[in-house]
């Protein structure tokens, strides 16, 4: 997918978020710390992002590539792992990689290109270009689509959703058709804004429609070639001197690398190297740059102003005012940060889906721009956990509603998760206390006076938080066997038992457990930590279950019903 979708603001430390007026994607960590270092100029500097992207740094993995640009020119930039590990291509400067959600401020001022020329405006109902949009009884803009306040849902949250593989061949033209097809938006236009891949895939249309050509043409002549991007492209690169790197996944054999046959275009689509993305960064820096419109931030109806411009995301950072946007497609990652008052960006493109993009760019920015040591410290070693104990320790502990801190134990490491935020590595302390990641924010499992854990306590400097355990349902699972249908979207979800575990599937998706939280009826399932989604099962007076409710954060009120 794309990207993810957050929507929580407790500020716990399994790393601190701070929610944005605008429903956005973002793993990005926003912390509010006073003063400002010189920039480190010394050896140092190679040694200490070495220390930190050490894990990567190994020609028998997948990796990513960094650079550091100051006033226009990199201070340092180095490539980690490998680009084709069959080839042994190392990433570095030159290699060509996809940058998924990155290419929507491309997509985006291309259409304000078409703007200035006054070949279409802002205020345009979109119908007028793509007649075969739904009309939904009142009008979506060009607006709307460029700041994400259209309502229209998300194709790819879709796709997931109803077992349509990411890898699976699709265009654009397979996207308008999920698009067209869906009866309902999620909200009024311009009342509210969620982050839809859609939107960018129908200003991708509106370009072809006025300018009669492709996004990938128009752009390779009116933007990328104007500024010297010639290694930069929606689509695929073409040509034998180019290298595209090839995005990996884990697997218990190894490395696998992802079949990406995705073509879609102008959500995201965009090829490009660290070194051609100097040549847009610059752009930022100068007056006379179409680029600068990028960053007006749109409005809603009511007057309130969003965090959003066109492609772009803007906040802060350390007290510092940043402009970024991550993206994140199947093994790919990208995430370009601006620190606009200090001519200073931070670029990451990596080919593992394990990378965060987002984190690393701020650890960098720590070590570069603010001296801060922290983000270079050793982590502690795994422990070695007691198995007995962790079993008891496993769960979803309520923080509040719709909020949690999921514990887990997956390849022989404990970790604890926040709602909408990145899994933090949890290190035995003593007992049933254990360290959060390289903080010394604290996690304490509660035994009740049976010895049971039904509870923990976050500590951490500013007090302390409890969340109490969620109780699985156990009993009655066959309740919920049963094939669910939602006609709209033409999907069924399975749910079976297996070995006396409930599991549901739906199309080409991995099977997944169905835990039920009794409280709510309901079941929380997501996809590579990017997106959540929930299934809030629907009953008769009887107590008869009849379907189901399926929402995420860019979906809402898909129904399903029982059939059998």
């Amino acid at each position: 997918m794309r990207n993810a979708i957050y929507t929580v603001k407790y500020n716990l430390r399994f790393n601190k978020m701070k929610i944005l007026p605008c429903v956005l994607l973002s793993l990005c960590i926003i912390i509010s710390v006073s003063g400002y270092c010189r920039p480190v100029t010394d050896d140092s500097l190679e040694i200490k992002i070495n220390a930190l992207l050490k894990q990567y740094d190994s020609p028998t993995k997948p990796g990513l590539v960094v650079g550091i640009v100051d006033n226009g020119k990199f201070v340092f930039n180095k490539g980690y792992g490998s680009a084709n590990l069959k080839k042994k291509i190392p990433n570095n400067q030159n290699i060509e990689y996809k940058v998924a959600s990155v290419s929507k401020q491309f997509t985006a001022a291309a259409i304000l290109k078409l703007i200035k020329e006054r070949k279409i405006s802002f205020a345009d109902d979109i119908r007028k270009y793509i007649p075969a949009f739904p009309d939904y009884g009142t009008p979506i803009t060009v607006y709307n689509l460029l700041y994400h306040t259209s309502g229209i849902r998300d194709y790819m949250a879709l796709m997931w959703l109803t077992g349509i593989s990411f890898e699976n061949p699709f265009s654009n033209k397979d996207a308008l058709q999920i698009i067209f097809r869906q009866k309902e938006l999620n909200f009024k236009p311009s009342t509210r804004c969620v982050y839809s891949n859609s939107n960018y895939i129908l200003l991708a249309e509106i370009i072809e429609a006025v300018t009669s050509t492709s996004l990938s043409e128009y752009t390779q002549k009116n933007l990328f070639e104007s500024i010297g991007m010639t290694q930069t492209g929606f689509g695929y690169p073409k040509g034998a001197k180019t290298e595209l790197a090839l995005s990996y996944s884990s697997t218990k054999n190894g490395y696998l690398a992802y079949k990406n046959a995705n073509v879609c275009v102008g959500d995201g689509g965009v090829y490009t190297t660290l070194n051609d993305l100097l040549k847009w960064d610059a752009q930022f820096y100068d007056s006379l740059s179409l680029n600068n419109s990028l960053l007006i931030l749109g409005k809603l109806d009511n007057g309130n102003s969003l965090s959003y411009g066109m492609g772009i995301m803007t906040g802060r950072y350390r007290n510092e005012p940043i402009q970024m946007h991550p993206g994140a497609f199947l093994g790919y990652r990208a995430e370009v940060l601006r620190f606009p008052k200090k001519g200073i960006s931070i670029i990451c493109l990596g080919n593992f889906d394990e990378i965060n993009p987002e984190t690393i760019t701020r650890q960098i920015a720590d070590i570069y721009l603010f001296q801060d040591e922290s983000s270079n410290n050793e982590q502690p070693k795994y422990s070695k956990y007691n198995l007995k104990s962790i079993e008891m320790l496993k769960g979803k502990y309520e923080v509040a509603p719709n909020v949690w801190i999921d514990i887990k134990f997956e390849n022989a490491v404990l970790t604890g998760q926040l709602t909408g935020q990145p899994k933090q590595i949890l290190y035995e302390d003593n007992g049933d206390t254990y360290m959060i990641g390289r903080t010394n924010d604290k996690v304490l499992f509660n035994r009740d006076s049976k010895g049971e854990i039904n509870q923990l306590t976050v500590s951490q400097k500013q007090g302390n938080t409890i969340a109490n355990k969620l109780e699985l349902v156990s009993n009655e699972l066959t309740d919920y066997i049963g094939q669910y249908f939602n006609l709209e979207q033409n999907a069924t979800y399975f749910f079976y038992i297996k070995e006396n575990v409930l599991w549901f599937s739906v199309g080409t998706n991995q099977e997944e457990k169905a835990q039920i939280l009794k409280k709510y009826d309901r079941i929380y399932f997501g996809y590579k930590n990017l997106e959540q989604a929930t299934i809030d099962f629907i009953r008769s007076d009887s107590g008869k279950i009849t379907g189901f409710t399926l929402s995420s954060g860019r979906i809402s009120g898909l129904k399903f019903i029982k059939q059998k």
